[in-house]
């Protein structure tokens, strides 16, 4: 977990580069306007995913999975014969 959140922050930290960069060039360019709105709203729906993958980790009781890797293989299996 440690190194995608590493990953998600340097994601979130070169996203920031970039709109430092086209808020000072962008001016009345509507095409660079229109991709500082684009990673405004990129910035903030991988800052929420985030949040919402923290929360829903927190929810998980490390013992009470199980191993859906198996459960996955029994659907494929039940859906092969049908």
């Amino acid at each position: 977990m440690i190194s995608s959140d590493i990953d998600i922050d340097k994601l979130i930290d070169d996203i920031e580069q970039q709109i430092e960069v086209l808020t000072a060039i962008a001016q009345d360019n509507n095409i660079l306007t229109e991709q500082l709105r684009l990673l405004h709203e990129s910035r903030e729906a991988i800052v929420n995913l985030q949040l919402e993958t923290e929360r829903l980790a927190e929810l998980i009781d490390p013992d009470d999975l199980t191993d859906h890797s198996s459960i996955l293989d029994r659907h494929r299996l039940t859906e092969g014969n049908d």
